[in-house]
């Protein structure tokens, strides 16, 4: 095993750095032979067999054209949970998980509440708050019937209770059996004019439809969601995004114009405004102003980025 886990290492060095290659050989190893690593360093003088090597070598020359080691091993971790990820649905990643632990900080205590997941891809985001709220009703919609499909075999392997809805959000007839106490989204961010700064495993393996918006109407996603979530919020709800950290302040402004209180944008592990949140009748006439320059005071001392 010791031989084919240098093996990995020197294939990879040139395409991750010094962590993710060791990161990522180990994976490799996981999935192939079933040691976990710390079997791994216990096994190292164990021989891989012939067919096992063909195996992580043809892992190898997939890796060397940039897929994704989620994709090309068909599963990854989100919250301690394992959810199957394929080129239908985005890899769950580090920021969207700090996002489902703000929402379960500030409401896990609750017992009971109704959630909406928009665009919910995978179903990472439903299906671990289904897990770790306190006896939630959980609703998840997305446009793709394979990300709905990948989505209940993630909920069916994690033991979790969710009902998923294949629907368009900009169908003007669409109608949901609310309300709900809260509603989340992770919805498409990327401006069309950002593909050049996209790694290449980004922009040639996921899916565009999740990824990218037009340059002339960024938020679309976060304009039509905002206003029917309107009738689909139970009065002093939460709405609750994972944004553009370089539209953060136009997110804000929209979020005020368009009726929420307690406006706040707040910054991801990394520094970047990632987060927007506001809710539904939550105070008095003058709640908007006041939030408003809460936003921009947040806005101002943030740094900006993707």
């Amino acid at each position: 095993m010791i031989e084919t886990i240098a093996y990995l290492r020197e294939q990879l060095a040139a395409i991750y750095d010094p962590e993710e290659t060791r990161a990522i050989s180990r994976w490799v190893i996981e999935h192939v032979t079933g040691y976990t690593p710390a079997q791994q360093i216990l096994a190292k003088d164990t021989p891989i067999d012939p067919q096992q090597r063909e195996v992580v070598r043809m892992i190898v020359r997939r890796l060397k054209l940039h897929e994704p080691i989620q994709y090309i091993v068909g599963e990854c971790t989100f919250h301690g949970l394992t959810f199957s990820v394929n080129p239908s649905v985005l890899i769950p990643r580090p920021e969207t998980g700090e996002l489902v632990e703000r929402i379960v900080q500030r409401h896990g205590a609750a017992p009971s509440l109704r959630v909406l997941d928009i665009g919910t891809g995978s179903g990472c985001i439903a299906i671990t708050l289904s897990r770790r709220l306190l006896h939630p009703q959980v609703m998840a919609l997305d446009i793709s019937a394979e990300a709905i499909r990948t989505a209940q075999g993630n909920a069916e392997r994690n033991g979790a209770q969710v009902r998923f809805v294949c629907a368009d959000l900009f169908d003007p007839h669409l109608t949901l059996p609310g309300p709900f106490d809260l509603i989340v989204s992770n919805p498409p961010y990327v401006c069309d004019s950002e593909k050049c700064d996209m790694a290449a495993h980004v922009l040639d393996y996921e899916p565009h439809a999740a990824l990218f918006v037009p340059d002339d109407d960024p938020l679309l996603f976060y304009r039509a969601i905002a206003r029917r979530a309107h009738e689909w919020l139970t009065p002093g709800g939460w709405l609750y995004f994972e944004i553009n950290a370089a539209l953060s302040a136009e997110t804000a402004t929209l979020l005020v114009a368009e009726g929420y209180s307690d406006v706040r944008i707040s910054r991801d592990m990394e520094g970047k405004n990632r987060f927007a949140e506001g809710r539904v009748d939550a105070g008095a006439g003058d709640t908007h102003d006041r939030n408003e320059n809460e936003s921009e005071s947040i806005l101002r001392n943030s740094p900006s980025g993707r």
